[in-house]
């Protein structure tokens, strides 16, 4: 609530560190800010968690490999599978820490990092905390991961087919003409002498196609977990216009606005719970797409 005091954005919004920015070609880039830091929390937190536990996994699984063996599975069973059917195996590592990663991301925003940080002395320039998930630069930098994703193993499933066909062709050959062949089978199969004059036409709309998709991704996870915060900071912030007139009385201050104070804690009490539902459902979300992204335009014959 003391964070809401004022503009509730410059509490939602990820704000770079002072001496950390610089510029690259005119475009700005960031070392260092609220939100590198909780994506740093989230990593160091997952490693911590994760490794120790796949280092030393036992035969009759209990306690955190349980957990995780059941993370694994549903995966599999809700996303990989239904979105790749029998290639889901090839991409199950990738599609899971896809979901970890993001869910962690989304967790990390409801950790009061920056509260924190601030009782202990920190100035609010170098304010440590918020959701990185909810910033457009990281939900790009997750959307370009499923388009580096999709065209890595594009090629390399076209490199492979063409391999199939062609067996007298080298390995180095195949990989060479792997991103024409790959183009080409974007477009739908249509027969007769049309499908050989919409092909390239087809193709290129399905290549913007997928481009968009992807952009979609970000599109949907930031405005999703932007608004979220958005208004847990906005009932924040009523609660503490409510609460002004007890601790700074004027002649003309009124307290009917106190009754509101309740309400707006019961609401972020509610909506804090929400959002422990949201970054579970954000996170499925972005993997479900991703994995049938990769069904449309890299294993075009699963």
């Amino acid at each position: 609530m003391i964070l809401a005091i004022a503009n509730p954005l410059h509490h939602v919004l990820d704000v770079p560190w002072p001496g950390f920015t610089f510029r690259i070609f005119g475009l700005p880039f960031t070392l260092m800010s609220g939100g590198i830091i909780s994506i740093l929390i989230a990593g160091i937190g997952l490693v911590a968690f994760f490794v120790p536990i796949a280092r030393n996994p036992s035969y009759i699984p209990k306690g955190a490999q349980n957990l995780i063996e059941g993370l694994v599975v549903f995966v599999r069973d809700t996303i990989a599978r239904p979105a790749l059917h029998e290639k889901a195996e090839n991409y199950l590592s990738f599609l899971c820490t896809i979901f970890v990663f993001v869910f962690a991301l989304n967790l990390t925003g409801l950790l009061p990092l920056e509260a924190i940080s601030l009782l202990a002395g920190i100035n609010d320039t170098h304010r440590i905390g918020g959701t990185p998930t909810a910033t457009p630069t990281v939900g790009a930098a997750l959307a370009l991961l499923a388009v580096l994703a999709i065209l890595g193993n594009g090629l390399r499933c076209a490199a492979e087919r063409f391999r199939d066909t062609h067996p007298e062709m080298p390995a180095a050959a195949c990989w060479l003409i792997s991103p024409v062949t790959w183009f080409l089978s974007l477009s739908p199969n249509v027969p007769g002498p049309i499908g050989k004059v919409v092909l390239l036409p087809m193709a290129v709309l399905e290549l913007v196609s997928a481009l968009a998709k992807c952009m979609a991704l970000m599109v949907r996870l930031c405005a999703n977990m932007l608004a979220g915060h958005m208004l847990l900071s906005v009932l924040a912030l009523l609660a503490m216009m409510s609460l002004e007139p007890m601790f700074r009385p004027a002649p003309d201050a009124s307290f009917y606005g106190i009754p509101v104070i309740p309400l707006c804690w019961l609401g972020s009490v509610v909506l804090t719970l929400m959002e422990l539902l949201v970054a579970g459902i954000q996170a499925f979300i972005f993997t479900i797409m991703v994995a049938l992204f990769l069904g449309m335009y890299a294993e075009t014959d699963h």
